[in-house]
């Protein structure tokens, strides 16, 4: 089967999508009632991993909208031998290759290179102040795990490329209400819903041909000393993990439907109550 020499044929949150996939395929498919009334494909094992997932992937959608002068790659590999993982490891990981390990997607563009890390935890409060990051009641290492992935990337981009390359890091938060009272060192922590305004709103540090040079860099498995990319697993863990997101809004929609059908039937039954009760006390 065919490779790829370079880290393109990846796409957005492929590591995530291979864990949720692969425990989503030993799930028991739904029968039809449970289709109809709306009965979600996810089971208590899958949710978490395919939250995990998501998030990567609508980072990613994001991204997309940057345009031309902009480069984003998925899933970018940085081994890291002196890693500890008594920091602490990203709320969520997964099985297999570590999200401690990884940049979940690596920004170059005008502005210049952002190492980017997500988190969906949606319905819970994430606060930020300073080197102190929350998610719900659960401190999480975020801010020193995200900042150590960027130092490790500007390592090995500097090393390739043979000139000085400076990697930013940023988290971002995707789902859920962000407070932030102090922006830790060096770490840009930011709501997804403002992600694109920010980084396009950023002053310009590099030129357009350098931004092309960190880009084929960037994109080379050498540069990362990572396994090689089969494209034919990227697209059809795409295909898989899109199948199952639409899965998941069917469902909701059904379940929105007989909610709204539900509340309906309750207040006709009510109202029609309520007027025969109303009729028969005016002919006493």
């Amino acid at each position: 089967m065919p490779v790829s020499a370079s880290l393109r044929g990846r796409v957005p949150g492929q590591v995530a999508i291979r864990d949720f996939v692969t425990a989503q395929a030993l799930t028991r498919p739904r029968t039809q009632t449970a289709l109809r009334f709306g009965r979600s494909p996810l089971t208590s094992a899958t949710r978490e991993l395919y939250r995990a997932a998501l998030g990567e992937v609508v980072v990613g959608e994001m991204l997309d909208q940057l345009g031309p002068q902009w480069d984003v790659l998925h899933v970018v590999p940085v081994a890291d031998d002196e890693f500890d993982p008594s920091d602490g490891f990203l709320a969520g990981d997964g099985a297999g290759e570590s999200s401690s390990r990884q940049i979940d997607h690596l920004v170059i563009g005008p502005p210049g290179v952002f190492a980017v890390i997500t988190e969906n935890f949606p319905g819970q409060e994430v606060r930020v102040n300073g080197e102190a990051m929350t998610i719900g009641s659960e401190m999480v290492h975020d801010v020193a795990i995200t900042r150590r992935l960027a130092a490790k990337a500007a390592e090995r981009l500097t090393a390739a490329a043979g000139q000085m390359v400076r990697v930013e890091p940023m988290v971002v938060v995707v789902g859920s209400k962000l407070v932030a009272r102090e922006q830790p060192r060096e770490v840009t922590v930011v709501a997804s819903r403002h992600l694109v305004r920010l980084l396009t709103r950023l002053e310009r540090s590099i030129t357009g041909a350098q931004v092309a040079y960190i880009s084929d860099v960037a994109d080379r498995d050498s540069t990362w000393e990572a396994a090689p990319t089969r494209p034919e697993e990227a697209i059809q863990l795409d295909r898989a993990f899109a199948d199952i997101r639409e899965q998941v809004q069917e469902a909701t929609r059904a379940r929105v439907f007989w909610g709204v059908f539900g509340f309906l039937l309750v207040a006709s039954s009510l109202w029609v109550g309520t007027v025969m009760i109303v009729e028969n006390l005016l002919r006493h």
